[in-house]
């Protein structure tokens, strides 16, 4: 069924259609592709700081367990994340358990806090042959523009351009991330920033997206007094006073505050692979 427009005007599609068209003349951006499938990408060497051993670990910087709290609307949500700092560079790992779909993820920071590469491998717990149909993504930011490298399962490699510009943030499965961009803005109470995040939880996209810090607030289930931050004007996290992340509005708590028993540990599968996946 077609929808119309007040009496006069083009039909909504058709209006639709025309932007994109001339989306390159008029400035209607949100209508361009984003998602460009290509036959190969750039492929730039894993980060490595010349002064370190490639095993060496680096100094923990704040590490987080979280899991869902007695009022989150589901149960079964766990996350446990570190950061640690090396000699050029800071990585941070996370791990979100859900039943149905866990999720792993290493992000690669250069010296002044700003992304470079994002490992990603989601997995389906429930199912035969899980790691069968595991999603691995390798997003190398530090190409123009952002590239994508997937491979679904045991399926052959594909490759994809995204467009939107350099993004300075990452917004992934979990929580514990946001404590990178959290640090490195340093905002005051009422403060905010702006900045262009690439966002992977579902769909990839890169668009400007606001930090804001609100008042302190003081939380026993908490752990106490905790900071306050609003991102995409609806999602509200809690830090401690040294930015990392101890939960969130929608009921994620500190593993170590609560009294219910954690859900059981999801398999791994196999071991996690940034450097060679996929």
């Amino acid at each position: 069924m077609t929808t119309y427009l007040h009496r006069g005007h083009l039909t909504l599609g058709v209006a639709l259609v025309f932007c994109a068209a001339l989306a390159q003349l008029s400035g209607c951006k949100r209508f361009q592709r984003k998602h460009i499938p290509v036959d190969s990408v750039q492929e730039l060497a894993y980060p490595r700081c010349e002064a370190e051993p490639p095993e060496a670990r680096g100094a923990l910087v704040g590490a987080g367990r979280l899991r869902s709290g007695p009022n989150h609307p589901d149960q079964s949500i766990v996350e446990g994340y570190e950061i640690r700092q090396h000699t050029c560079l800071t990585k941070a790992v996370v791990r979100q358990e859900w039943p149905m779909g866990t999720a792993d993820m290493e992000v690669l920071y250069d010296a002044d806090g700003l992304p470079l590469r994002i490992w990603k491998r989601m997995t389906l717990p429930g199912i035969p042959d899980a790691l069968g149909h595991a999603d691995t993504r390798l997003y190398e930011l530090r190409t123009d523009p952002v590239t994508i490298k997937r491979r679904k399962g045991r399926g052959p490699v594909v490759y994809e351009q995204l467009l939107g510009g350099k993004p300075r943030v990452v917004i992934g499965p979990g929580r514990g991330l946001l404590s990178m961009w959290i640090r490195r803005a340093k905002l005051k109470v009422g403060e905010k920033t702006r900045e262009l995040a690439i966002d992977i939880r579902e769909l990839e996209k890169i668009e400007p997206v606001t930090l804001l810090r609100e008042r302190d607030m003081h939380d026993p289930a908490l752990g106490g007094r905790v900071q306050v931050y609003t991102f995409y004007g609806k999602e509200t996290v809690f830090t401690d006073e040294n930015g990392m992340v101890v939960g969130d509005l929608r009921g994620l708590r500190p593993h170590q505050l609560l009294s219910t028993e954690a859900p059981p540990e999801l398999p791994l599968y196999m071991p996690l692979d940034p450097v060679g996946s996929p």
